[in-house]
């Protein structure tokens, strides 16, 4: 993996601005220390590593730009950092930490839903602010929603609903076979997958669930190959993915079926190789085809190769526009307060690195673009590997979201 320089620590910023924190009062910590604390809490090990650290190289680029061009509101936007392991209690441990010790008066990152989930409930307690970045499942602003967190990242019923729109022509009927991880984010991709195809006559033949960090999947793959699907759908993701679908690879299924994944980014496709060809999947951003489409989009990827001699992932970017969205957000509001932010950001409107976007104000959930792709093979993937997939088609955030009259979130009023 390339080295991607340490960021700066978080710090104990005082006495004073420490008290301050402890008693909520994130607009002492900034006038008292002339800084913003940001907490960067995202996996540096574990199965969503390469994900959280990829998160990581956009962070401290957004941060740098933004430290040159002037700080947030004239201050110097300073970090703590944390490897969540993808693990839940060890998320909420780093979170309540960046908030008590160093004063953060806003969480963001994270490559799991179920992380996601825990931060959003910790922050909402701490009356502190929360851009979850790389969560996926619906749970983190529909069945989980809280006040306190905003999502821009697709949710599993965008991408299903999306998916669903390009291909349930082609392989809506048929059986249908799942490999999914067993978590809050493997379940939401199963029911929504599910409730789109199966109508159109899909006919479901087996939903196996394994454990988050699972290395030996022979034998759900075993049944796979036994039951000889048409569709195999791999509900895994980062490591998980790579493992299950190169195994597959080892049973046929990669020939004898065609495999669809709910969430895609670079990383999981360079560790496949050639066995992601023809694969098809989601994802809310891809560096090559935004960055010819949005001029916003070019700049960021040259600036994050020019700096990384790396293509950003779509966590990557999302990373970066949530510190972007943060300081506007902040700079309108005129305040690091949660109260005077959240209604900014329920009415706010940006297109950074794609079209317009916006947070719906009943959920806090993203209104963005999806994108279906299909895999490429290794030789068609330029240099370095990172031209992963040929876009199929972009699906307008408006027409795949979830109806409000469908939620199930009960939003708090503070």
């Amino acid at each position: 993996m390339t080295h991607v320089p340490k960021s700066t620590r978080g710090r104990f910023i005082g006495a004073a601005a420490a008290s301050a924190a402890a008693f909520g009062c994130p607009g002492i910590i900034t006038a008292q220390s002339k800084q913003i604390v940001v907490g960067l809490d995202l996996p540096q090990s574990g199965p969503y590593a390469e994900q959280g650290t990829d998160q990581l190289r956009a962070y401290n680029l957004a941060i740098d730009q933004i430290n040159k061009s002037g700080g947030i509101m004239g201050m110097q936007v300073k970090t703590s950092v944390g490897d969540d392991q993808t693990t839940a209690g060890v998320a909420t441990d780093n979170a309540q930490r960046m908030i008590d010790r160093d004063g953060a008066v806003m969480i963001t990152g994270g490559s799991s839903t179920g992380t996601a989930v825990a931060v959003s409930a910790l922050c909402q307690r701490k009356g502190t602010l929360f851009l979850a970045t790389l969560t996926h499942g619906d749970e983190t602003t529909n069945q989980n929603c809280h006040k306190h967190t905003f999502r821009r990242y697709n949710d599993a019923y965008m991408s299903a609903q999306s998916l669903a729109r390009t291909l349930v022509s082609k392989y809506g009927t048929g059986s249908w076979f799942y490999i999914a991880a067993d978590y809050s984010w493997g379940w939401s991709n199963h029911d929504n997958i599910a409730a789109v195809v199966n109508p159109k006559g899909a006919k479901e033949m087996a939903y196996v669930k394994l454990k988050l960090g699972t290395t030996d999947f022979s034998s759900a793959l075993s049944q796979a190959q036994a039951a000889k699907p048409d569709v195999l759908v791999l509900i895994e993701f980062g490591a998980d993915m790579v493992n299950c679908l190169n195994q597959a690879a080892t049973f046929g299924l990669t020939k004898n079926c065609k495999i669809l994944a709910p969430l895609v980014d670079e990383y999981m496709a360079k560790g496949t190789k050639d066995n992601f060809t023809n694969v098809v999947s989601t994802a809310p951003f891809y560096w090559k085809y935004h960055q010819q489409e949005y001029t916003f989009a070019k700049k960021f990827v040259e600036a994050f190769y020019d700096r990384y001699k790396l293509y950003p992932s779509n966590g990557a970017e999302c990373a970066y526009v949530n510190m972007l969205i943060y300081k506007r957000a902040v700079e309108q509001a005129q305040s690091t307060d949660p109260a005077k932010l959240i209604p900014v950001l329920e009415t706010m409107q940006w297109n950074f690195t794609k079209g317009p976007e916006h947070f719906r104000k009943e959920d806090h959930q993203g209104v963005s673009s999806c994108l279906v792709l299909e895999g490429l093979p290794e030789a068609d993937r330029g240099d370095g590997g990172f031209e992963f997939a040929r876009v199929l088609e972009e699906h307008n955030g408006p027409t795949i979201m979830e109806p409000l009259d469908s939620l199930s979130c009960k939003m708090e009023t503070a």
